[in-house]
C-alpha cells in the first residue's frame, strides 16, 4: 500500500492506494473513505504503462452523514453548527463528558472550529467519522 498526502486548491487529502496501480480499476482510500478508481492508461513503450486522468466510478463505501440523510436524532444529539470537514474527534462512544468538553473539530474555511459538550453525560453513538464532510445540522454523536 502506498499512501500520499495531496494538495488540490488549498484542500488537503490523505490517499492511500489499495491495489496495484496498474489495474484499470483500482481501490483508493480518500480521507477514510473508500473508492474504486477507473484510470485510462496510455502506452508508453513496450513495457511501460502510466496512468492518465484518473475518474472515480462508484464509492465503495457509505457517504458521510449529511443533514439531508435521515438519521435518528433524539434531544441529546450534538449537530453541527456549521458546515466543514471534521479534522479530529476527541471522544469515543461510552465516555463520560462534563458540559463544555471538547467533542470534535470542525474545519470550515481553514479556521478550526472546537465542538464542544452541551451538557454533561455519556457519549453515545458518534455519527462522524475524522475527515468526513459534514453539512449545517448533520448529527455529530449523541450525549445521553
Amino acid at each position: 500500500m502506498k499512501q500520499f498526502q495531496i494538495k488540490i486548491n488549498d484542500t488537503s487529502y490523505e490517499v492511500e492506494i489499495l491495489d496495484d496501480p496498474r489495474q484499470e480499476e483500482v481501490q483508493v482510500r480518500v480521507n477514510g473513505e473508500e473508492f474504486i478508481v477507473k484510470t485510462d492508461l496510455v502506452e508508453q513503450s513496450a513495457a511501460n504503462y502510466a496512468p492518465v486522468q484518473p475518474r472515480v466510478a462508484a464509492p465503495v463505501a457509505a457517504a458521510p452523514i449529511t443533514s439531508s440523510q435521515p438519521v435518528s436524532a433524539g434531544p441529546g444529539t450534538v449537530k453541527s453548527p456549521l458546515p466543514g470537514v471534521v479534522v479530529a474527534i476527541k471522544v469515543h462512544s461510552g465516555q463520560q463528558v462534563k458540559a463544555n468538553d471538547e467533542l470534535c473539530v470542525i474545519e470550515a474555511m481553514k479556521a478550526m472550529n472546537v465542538i464542544r459538550a452541551p451538557k454533561d453525560g455519556k457519549v453515545g453513538k458518534v455519527y462522524v467519522t475524522q475527515g468526513a464532510s459534514l453539512a449545517y445540522g448533520a448529527p455529530l454523536m449523541d450525549i445521553e
